[in-house]
Parts: C-alpha cells; sequence; structure tokens
C-alpha cells in the first residue's frame, strides 16, 4: 500500500541517493525556475493519479496509476561548429541515463509498485545564448494497488479523560475520568 506522495518520496529519494550528475540539486515540488549556474538540475512533482476499479462489489479496490513528472537540464558554454550544442545533448543523455537507472533500481520504490507502467521521455534545445540549454521531460506512470484501507481515516485512541485545566489566572480545573 502507497499513496502517490509516498511513490513521489521514494522517487525523490531513489534519484537523490543514485548519485546523478546533479548531485544535491533534485527538488520537489519543481516548479520554480532556475537561475543561471544552477545546472545540472532535477525536479519532480506529481502530474496525476488515474484510479481504475478492480471490484464491482464489496470494498473498495483500485488499480492506480501514478503520474510523476520529472524534468532534468542542464547547460553547455556556446563553441564553434556547434560543439556547446553537443555537449549540452551528451551531458542530457547522461543525467537522463542515471536517473531511469536510479528509478529501476531503487528496491525501496519497485517493492511498493506493481510495476514502472511507462517511462516517456521528452527532449528541448535552447541555444538562442551564448549556453546552450537542454533540457528533458520524463513521465514516470507508476502501478499500484489501492484499497479501503488506504481511504481510511488514521486510528485514534480511546476517549477516557478530560483535562480541562486552565493555564491562565485565576487557575481552575476540572477533569472528567470517562473510564468505565
Amino acid at each position: 500500500m502507497a499513496s502517490s506522495e509516498d511513490l513521489l518520496e521514494l522517487t525523490h529519494t531513489a534519484i537523490v541517493q543514485a548519485g546523478t550528475d546533479a548531485e544535491g540539486d533534485v527538488f520537489r515540488p519543481g516548479d520554480w525556475p532556475t537561475q543561471d549556474g544552477q545546472y545540472p538540475i532535477i525536479k519532480l512533482r506529481l502530474i496525476g493519479e488515474d484510479r481504475q476499479s478492480v471490484s464491482r462489489s464489496g470494498p473498495s479496490q483500485f488499480t492506480t496509476i501514478t503520474t510523476i513528472r520529472i524534468s532534468a537540464e542542464v547547460s553547455a558554454p556556446a563553441k564553434l561548429d556547434d560543439v556547446g550544442g553537443s555537449d549540452a545533448e551528451r551531458k542530457l543523455w547522461a543525467l537522463k541515463r542515471q536517473i531511469d537507472g536510479a528509478i529501476v533500481n531503487s528496491y525501496p520504490l519497485t517493492q511498493r509498485i506493481q510495476q514502472i507502467a511507462s517511462m516517456r521521455a521528452q527532449l528541448a534545445f535552447n541555444a538562442e545564448s551564448a549556453t546552450h540549454l537542454a533540457g528533458i521531460q520524463i513521465d514516470l506512470a507508476l502501478e499500484h494497488f489501492e484499497d479501503a484501507d488506504d481511504f481510511a481515516q488514521p486510528p485514534t485512541g480511546d476517549l477516557d479523560e478530560v483535562d480541562l485545566t486552565a493555564s491562565h489566572y485565576p487557575p481552575t480545573g476540572f477533569v472528567a475520568n470517562l473510564q468505565r
């Protein structure tokens, strides 16, 4: 049993612990702009859930697909003959491969899911300045099972006593023992 938030945290931890070229620059939620000098950087955010019921009667049960978006960005200085663009592309592919390996080889993550349903990657490049920027967006779809226990309210303890002692002046108080 795992929630989408749990899977996001496990994905974040897997990438941080794998030791990518981004080192400690792995953030969640990853929705803020990147400043020059912060590259390479990896940002994660939860972008969706899709629940499909697997039971017609009885307690609710779902096969859930959690989609986590991983955005990775690198930079390389512009050089003659577009070598800077090639450098940025090479760095980006290396970073993507490190991210893929971190996710696929993460035992804490893979033990909480049924399967990695898909990993879809889209690349983008920009060479409009003295620096070549390259980015990749990976949509990671994780399939996991959820049942009624995943939606239950957290357990609470029995109410045995009520203590209404006031801490301000004048000190007063009332204690009611509710045990049978």
